[in-house]
């Protein structure tokens, strides 16, 4: 994929949804599980609820007994191997609130060890930590990850907004873009 098919993917994904849309669990009964442990985890992390948001629903579609092909469980697809090390039980990712506790635990810890770094963030949860600023992998599933995150968050971003502007978080797009090596 070229520079500008991932732009234009991204400018697409972020207008992806009408304004004021608000993407709901499939099973509607967990919405407001959901809304209460992102308000409870934006009291304990430094980490934005858009994005927080934005994880969720590239993750798991809001879906709390989401599992992936490599076992992560859950509406952030926390591994059950690194349940513990987060505060959490195996068992306990699939409450929606331990799920997103132990999620935001993990993404708050990515960005302090990244400075802030979104990008080099996302990669970390997505695939594996790696050197700040370092390029994001060529194959897999990790570009169109960060890529498909940072278009949520820019929309769940200006939800939250009222005077924002929409327009594609391309801050260090130059990462995204395969090299040439």
């Amino acid at each position: 994929m070229n520079a500008s098919a991932l732009v234009v993917s991204a400018v697409a994904l972020s207008a992806c949804a009408p304004p004021g849309h608000r993407q709901r669990s499939v099973d509607r009964r967990y919405d407001d599980a959901i809304a209460a442990a992102i308000t409870k985890a934006k009291h304990i992390h430094s980490v934005p609820p858009a994005l927080v948001r934005a994880v969720i629903r590239q993750e798991s579609s809001f879906r709390p007994r989401a599992v992936s092909r490599a076992g992560a469980r859950g509406l952030m697809q926390v591994m059950p191997s690194n349940a513990r090390p987060l505060g959490v039980t195996p068992d306990e990712l699939w409450e929606p609130d331990k799920n997103v506790l132990a999620g935001v635990r993990l993404l708050a810890v990515l960005l302090k060890h990244y400075q802030g770094d979104l990008i080099s963030a996302l990669v970390g949860y997505n695939a594996r930590p790696r050197r700040l600023f370092a390029p994001v992998p060529r194959n897999g599933e990790t570009p169109t990850y960060v890529w498909n995150v940072l278009a949520f968050y820019e929309q769940y971003r200006c939800e939250e907004t009222p005077d924002c502007r929409r327009r594609p978080d391309l801050a260090g797009r130059d990462r995204l873009i395969p090299s040439k090596q």
